[in-house]
């Protein structure tokens, strides 16, 4: 399944550099309304029940393969978006030769190729969440994803995942199998300490992948896309988001919407959700992504992290 190449135009004709305009310096919000939208953004993206009871994140670099663009100057371009959001999160560049484990599949038929990637790989995706799959079966988003998570020991130690591959399900004439490891079986750990706030495990998310219905997707900028993609999958972030209530690029396919990239907002929550104690449980990680954001979006903010 390729990109028709009409679309393909008709999208980039759309294309605008990135806001890099700073919300919250223009309208001069104070710390306590910045942490308030920042909890409103946090709800939208992150979610309601994570997997192990942690929100998660990438720990090493992610290595990006972008499938279904026929001009790789432009997949490149789409790959170097999402690579410059982990690079803001501070994580390392991908090494030359890697093994993809972030995939972006551009495709006319996003539904029929995650049933694909369900019918022949079952393991590919993750374990059964009824928000999540019917998401994936979603006939109107133009971007749909998921992410394969893996607890460890609270210092990241953990055993290997299943190197198994997605099926032979399809984009631009390229198998998307042999592309993404599987997801692994739950990982023990035999670490322990006598903290009552340490859980001794951290959650990371070790594959993703994004799939975007160009006929969906059609009239936006490239470069927003790009974002887009870059932000939910960077984070990880639920499916669907909702609406964060703040300027966002999550805001891209809503009617009217003037999103032209990641906005400080976005930028604010990708680096917050970076600076959180990854042993902790999900209330205590949301609070301090809350307190990072604020201290982000408000430099002179007090520090109030848990």
């Amino acid at each position: 399944m390729t990109m028709p190449p009409l679309a393909l135009a008709v999208l980039l004709l759309a294309a605008a550099p990135p806001d890099e305009s700073i919300t919250v310096e223009n309208t001069r919000l104070r710390a306590d309304q910045v942490r308030s939208s920042a909890g409103t953004y946090a709800k939208a993206g992150l979610p309601p029940f994570p997997d192990f009871g942690q929100f998660a994140r990438w720990k090493g670099p992610p290595c990006i393969s972008v499938l279904g663009i026929p001009d790789p100057a432009l997949a490149a371009r789409v790959a170097a978006r999402i690579a410059a959001a982990a690079t803001d999160a501070g994580l390392a560049a991908a090494k030359p030769g890697c093994k993809p484990n972030l995939t972006v599949a551009f495709t006319d038929d996003a539904r029929g190729l995650v049933a694909k990637v369900k019918s022949r790989k079952r393991s590919a995706l993750p374990a059964f969440d009824p928000r999540l799959f019917a998401a994936l079966d979603s006939a109107t988003l133009p971007v749909r994803w998921w992410h394969v998570l893996g607890p460890a020991g609270s210092g990241g130690g953990a055993g290997a995942p299943d190197s198994g591959a997605l099926a032979s399900a399809t984009s631009n004439a390229t198998q998307l199998g042999n592309v993404l490891p599987a997801g692994p079986d739950a990982i023990g750990t035999s670490s322990w300490n006598s903290s009552l706030v340490d859980t001794n495990l951290s959650v990371w998310a070790r594959a993703g992948v994004a799939v975007v219905d160009v006929g969906l997707a059609t009239g936006v900028s490239l470069d927003a896309l790009a974002d887009y993609i870059a932000l939910v999958m960077i984070a990880p972030m639920r499916l669907p988001v909702r609406d964060p209530g703040v300027p966002s690029v999550l805001t891209l396919f809503q009617p009217g919407s003037t999103a032209t990239g990641l906005t400080s907002w976005d930028r604010a929550f990708i680096k917050g959700l970076y600076r959180i104690q990854m042993n902790r449980s999900a209330q205590r990680q949301r609070q301090q992504l809350l307190s990072a954001m604020t201290r982000e979006l408000v430099p002179d903010a007090a520090s109030d992290q848990p």
